[in-house]
């Protein structure tokens, strides 16, 4: 395997240490107006119910998740930072792992941008609320949906699929 050029393992580190807010309210947004501001006309929202603005006015939300590889087993859970390392690494797609896309309102969006994060790069998917199969993320709460997605379910979700975003093209995008 060849070895990754140290602007694209300085992005991946980058992406995977972000705060949980500056990558998915900042970085996330950026990036798909970015990548398809002119196939949708995507502007962020002045909004805070929602994150983005189709063309048409369609209301767009953006949900990403970064999966990785899991901690190692330790026989002693005060031992996990030291089993977690100095870095992160991201989950392949051909591997274990779960997504889950929580915190969800569907009457405030029309649309959802869902987004990915592998080690092969970032798989981005877009479907209109009504095709999602969205559950209840508190048992007492039914304005709030989550739904998840794992290697098994990934199939399912192809017919939402944009794009496989290599790291080369992210790295690309991301230097302008």
């Amino acid at each position: 395997m060849a070895k990754e050029n140290s602007g694209l393992l300085k992005l991946k580190q980058g992406v995977a240490i972000m705060s949980s807010r500056t990558f998915g309210e900042r970085w996330a947004e950026a990036l798909l107006q970015a990548r398809y501001g002119e196939t949708y006309g995507l502007e962020r929202s002045k909004n805070q119910a929602y994150d983005l603005v189709e063309r048409g006015g369609l209301r767009a939300e953006s949900k990403f998740s970064r999966l990785f590889v899991p901690i190692s087993k330790v026989k002693d859970d005060l031992k996990l930072p030291l089993a977690q390392g100095s870095s992160k690494s991201f989950a392949s797609l051909s591997g274990t792992w779960t997504a889950n896309f929580q915190k969800l309102h569907p009457s405030e969006f029309d649309v959802l941008y869902y987004g990915l994060v592998l080690n092969e790069g970032i798989l981005i998917h877009r479907a209109k609320v009504e095709e999602l199969h969205l559950s209840n993320q508190h048992r007492n709460t039914t304005t709030i949906k989550q739904f998840h997605i794992d290697q098994d379910s990934l199939a399912a979700h192809q017919k939402h699929r944009i794009e496989l975003l290599s790291w080369d093209t992210l790295l690309s995008i991301v230097d302008g």
